[in-house]
């Protein structure tokens, strides 16, 4: 597959790119801007890559073409802005077989590179919602130098796994507002309590919940399925009113 995509007409992207230029870049060299995504939808993705690529390469090809990746230029540092599920799944579908020759389209939208100061570099970052900043745990904010070095650093948020799952099953509506599943994610946090399962001896939701087949789907166990219920009832009432993609008992 990343041979298909070498082979493509857009160069290696250059430090020097500029915004709205399609370059494609290993995914070893992308720095990610957030600490943790969701097992679930990585997990989800990954399978249905590694199915495609051993059935069909050029259906897996067709698939990222149409999808660069947004990322922040400053020095030797691309910084991939959006899109950490999708690039984590390829790093885990085909890094066994490929190592760090995967490569994807990129789409730059700055470059930063003559910003010489941390503080303002970063200051607008997180004013573009480029950047976020919180933990696995939900704790935060860290400081931007604890952001991963590479996709494959980044960890598993089990509360970013449920708010998928209940958005993947109409709980909300999907949306574009700026980490909306983290958001979800953060109110199951506080409320959706699994101390039994802990206690168990299962160590959070991503372990017990669910299972994802070779196909890529997903099925909840019965211990998954209780904890799903509990989040929709929680999705559905009024303490989750002003979430983005809030649709109530509609």
């Amino acid at each position: 597959m990343s041979k298909l995509i070498c082979k493509s007409n857009h160069p290696m992207c250059p430090k020097d790119a500029q915004p709205g230029g399609i370059h494609q870049l290993p995914i070893s060299h992308l720095s990610p801007t957030q600490f943790a995504v969701g097992k679930a939808e990585v997990e989800i993705k990954s399978k249905r890559m590694k199915h495609k690529h051993k059935h069909n390469p050029q259906k897996l090809h067709d698939y990222l073409v149409v999808r660069p990746v947004p990322v922040v230029i400053r020095g030797d540092k691309f910084y991939l802005v959006d899109h950490h599920h999708l690039v984590r799944a390829l790093h885990d579908a085909l890094h066994d077989e490929m190592g760090d020759k995967i490569c994807v389209l990129v789409e730059v939208v700055w470059n930063a590179t003559a910003v010489l100061d941390d503080v303002y570099f970063w200051k607008t970052m997180y004013e573009r919602n480029w950047v976020y900043l919180y933990g696995r745990d939900g704790g935060g904010p860290q400081p931007p130098k604890n952001l991963p070095k590479r996709i494959k650093d980044l960890e598993f948020d089990a509360y970013r796994s449920l708010a998928w799952i209940v958005r993947s099953k109409q709980g909300y509506t999907k949306n574009d507002a700026p980490f909306s599943e983290f958001r979800w994610a953060d109110f199951f946090r506080k409320r959706v309590l699994v101390d039994k399962d802990v206690l168990a001896g299962k160590s959070s939701f991503d372990d017990f919940a669910f299972t994802v087949d070779e196909q890529g789907r997903l099925e909840l166990t019965g211990d998954g399925e209780e904890v799903f219920e509990e989040a929709m009832n929680l999705v559905r009432s009024s303490e989750a009113h002003g979430l983005p993609g809030y649709i109530g008992n509609r």
